[in-house]
């Protein structure tokens, strides 16, 4: 289940830094105050599940609190709603 799960997190985490990089017009109606604020959070947590989705566990509690996958994708839910709030 734990293979399911990194599995499907890695796979969204990649969908969503291409989806950012390769189509950036996406968000070009998100005002640029909110797009500042919103993109780096969601990019760290981005970050955190693709760490997450390889396999690689940190040896130091913060790190592996801070790269793990429930820390990573509140990051990227809570960039997602500060890019959604109107």
């Amino acid at each position: 289940m734990t293979t399911v799960i990194r599995m499907a997190s890695f796979f969204a985490a990649l969908a969503a830094s291409l989806a950012l990089m390769l189509f950036p017009f996406l968000l070009r109606h998100v005002p640029e105050v909110r797009l500042h604020a919103a993109l780096p959070i969601m990019l760290f947590g981005v970050v955190g599940v693709l760490i997450y989705g390889v396999g690689y566990i940190p040896e130091n509690r913060l790190l592996r609190a801070l790269f793990g996958p429930i820390c990573a994708w509140i990051m990227i839910m809570s960039g997602a709603l500060i890019l959604a709030t109107r």
